[in-house]
């Protein structure tokens, strides 16, 4: 049986886990207000069984020391590769996408798994020696290394959203490590230079996606259609939204994706302007008490986990939000904790796990 430390309790950041619960709530009732209409059955229940499997994945998680973690890091960043290769091998093609692993009755989702790995990854890269030049050349080419790798698998499946989100994370965990921002600008210049080819290897759907941004009534009815229903469902929310009975844009199955990736049209539609101002808020304090951590953390590994787990949540909310608004390309990435989605939430939760351990162990 699973065992905490009490005086490790005393350290549990209760905002953190407050905005946490306050989203996967919201989420909750807009999944449920789904269920009123076509095709919408069950998705709050199943939701909920997700949200249970993730609490307990979270308790695990904190129940670990996440030093412990970062030191089994090299066979977790293998197993995760493991598993984004056997995607190619057993996982099926839905919408033109190879994602997922079937197991019976459930399919996982190997790339939301390695988010969580990806950090540890890093803070293992990082730290595996104390030598006193770790952010050298040599170990930003080992960094990039080990990232190029699971990145190149998951554009290949293709997910495109989730191979991008790994990017400001590294990012952000490079920055709060102390690499200099010449060093980080050149990296970026050469992201840049390297655009033309990335173009070539997208797929013509992911192209039209780019046209569609630049251009959103280019095709009406075909690659800018869920854009352009979300931005209605949006609008039509105005300031105190329409009420679950009244949101038809929702309920009528106009908006596609609605229970996924567009789950905040969803939401705007339901509960206006306002509503969307409590979630928003719930995502600051989140991500703020994220930062926070990192911030009062003085070892480096945990320091470098709450910085990758916050931008993690972070680069995830703004991506979407952006998506949905159509100020950013439509690239399929989940909402954290509201989202449908049993890969997505239960790693949230390890995520949200890895928080944790880190503050309740800052004061070791």
């Amino acid at each position: 049986m699973l065992r905490v430390d009490r005086r490790l309790l005393k350290n549990v950041d209760w905002p953190l886990l407050g905005a946490a619960f306050a989203i996967v709530l919201l989420g909750l009732v807009c999944l449920s207000s789904l269920g009123l209409g076509r095709g919408g059955s069950g998705l709050a229940w199943r939701q909920l069984m997700w949200v249970g499997v993730g609490a307990m994945a979270l308790l695990a998680v904190v129940t670990f020391d996440y030093r412990s973690l970062v030191r089994a890091a090299p066979a977790l960043y293998l197993l995760g590769v493991g598993l984004l290769v056997t995607v190619f091998v057993l996982g099926r093609t839905v919408s033109g996408a190879r994602r997922w692993i079937h197991l019976g009755p459930l399919t996982f989702q190997p790339s939301e798994l390695f988010k969580v790995i990806f950090i540890l990854t890093l803070a293992w890269a990082l730290t595996w020696r104390r030598a006193p030049q770790q952010t050298s050349r040599g170990t930003l080419g080992w960094i990039i290394a080990l990232i190029a790798v699971p990145f190149a698998l998951v554009v290949r499946q293709p997910d495109l959203g989730t191979a991008l989100v790994l990017l400001p994370v590294l990012g952000a965990v490079l920055l709060g490590v102390g690499v200099r921002l010449r060093i980080l600008g050149a990296l970026a210049a050469a992201g840049v230079a390297l655009m033309p080819l990335a173009w070539l290897a997208l797929k013509p759907y992911q192209r039209d996606r780019l046209f569609v941004y630049l251009d959103p009534f280019r095709d009406p009815l075909g690659a800018a259609y869920n854009v352009i229903q979300a931005k209605i469902a949006i609008g039509s929310g105005q300031l105190l939204g329409k009420g679950i009975s009244g949101a038809t844009q929702s309920r009528l199955a106009f908006l596609p994706e609605r229970h996924t990736d567009f789950i905040f049209a969803v939401f705007a539609e339901t509960w206006g302007f306002v509503g969307c101002l409590v979630l928003i808020l719930a995502y600051g304090v989140l991500i703020v008490r994220g930062f926070e951590i990192a911030v009062g953390t003085r070892e480096a590994r945990g320091r470098i986990i709450a910085l990758g787990v916050t931008a993690l949540f972070a680069a995830q909310t703004l991506i979407n939000l952006g998506m949905v608004t159509g100020l950013l390309p439509v690239v399929g990435i989940p909402l954290p904790l509201m989202s449908y989605g049993g890969s997505s939430m239960v790693v949230s939760f390890m995520a949200l796990g890895l928080l944790l351990s880190v503050r309740m162990r800052q004061f070791q």
